[in-house]
């Protein structure tokens, strides 16, 4: 990294006040950076379109989390100097055309490095599984009830606990449902004596394959309907793990690849999940398609598609 580099402190309250301080102050700090920045390099990557504005040279723009937004929109249509932009999949390009965007739009999906778990950490996960325990994973940021604070339909789980998960417990006596991530004050109360759960919590981003080698399925309960791909359910995939999700784009992969099971109702989507935990073979038949598939997503694959880009859209 060169000195054209703004960073926050690693305390949790203070980089929350000097996050807000640069996001109010973009416009000042984004003047000064990009414009040092020009007189060093002929060429950008850029992965926040607020950035735009101040790019006086030839930049690929990366959308790996799009949100469709006029203000995103209006950023990428009116910059001058964007030479290429990156989507994680082909709903999402579709989707910024029918916005109007006329610049050269590319598709590289998200990336994988297939490589094994931590083996400390695994060692810990497997620890907390039950005998004979059949475990069905769930990994989002943050876990939320209705009543939680920041409650919103993306990380709410209330359709998971109170209408997918009662039936398949009952069918499968064996299942446990782990939840990883952040978990709400209301939904750790809600939870606290709850046998058939696992409130895992946050766990660091390197462990998040350890988590997953302990699942038996993997779920994506979200029933949101957009154009972002999920870098959980490609984690999945590259950790081996069978899912069972909504179809959409999020679960594209799964379909495409065959290494999971996506359904379009509530009832199919218990059924589907108490089937795989029933079927051992089955289970083991996804996840060796989802270990196979893994290597496609690898990201030495990726980076030499993105390689290729870069010399087309930014020639040396």
């Amino acid at each position: 990294m060169d000195n054209l580099l703004l960073v926050c402190s690693d305390r949790r309250v203070m980089r929350g006040l000097q996050f807000r301080a640069l996001n109010s102050t973009i416009g000042v700090h984004g003047r000064a950076l990009f414009g040092m920045a020009a007189r060093a390099y002929r060429y950008g990557f850029v992965t926040n379109t607020r950035h735009l504005p101040y790019v006086d040279f030839p930049v690929v723009v990366d959308m790996d989390d799009p949100f469709f937004t006029e203000r995103e929109v209006s950023a990428l249509r009116s910059a001058r100097q964007v030479a290429a932009l990156v989507v994680t999949n082909e709903a999402a390009a579709d989707r910024y055309r029918e916005l109007g965007l006329t610049c050269p739009i590319h598709v590289i999906g998200h990336g994988l490095r297939p490589s094994g778990p931590d083996p400390v950490a695994a060692r810990k996960m497997r620890e907390r599984k039950r005998p004979g325990e059949l475990t069905v994973g769930y990994v989002a940021a943050w876990h939320l009830t209705g009543t939680d604070r920041g409650s919103d339909d993306l990380y709410n789980v209330d359709h998971l606990i109170d209408e997918l998960w009662p039936p398949v417990v009952a069918a499968c006596p064996r299942a446990r449902l782990w939840l990883v991530g952040g978990v709400g004050r209301a939904l750790g109360r809600k939870l606290e004596h709850r046998q058939d759960i696992e409130l895992v919590g946050h766990v660091p981003a390197e462990q998040v394959p350890a988590c997953m080698a302990a699942f038996d399925v993997g779920i994506y309960p979200r029933r949101i309907a957009h154009e972002r791909s999920s870098i959980k359910v490609a984690q999945s995939v590259g950790c081996g793990v069978p899912v069972v999700g909504y179809r959409g784009v999020p679960t594209e992969m799964i379909s495409r690849l065959e290494c999971g099971l996506t359904v379009d109702s509530a009832g199919d989507f218990t059924a589907a999940l108490v089937r795989l935990l029933d079927d051992g073979p089955l289970r083991a038949r996804l996840s060796a398609r989802a270990r196979a598939a893994a290597a496609q997503v690898d990201w030495d694959v990726l980076g030499d598609a993105y390689a290729r880009l870069l010399d087309e859209a930014l020639p040396a």
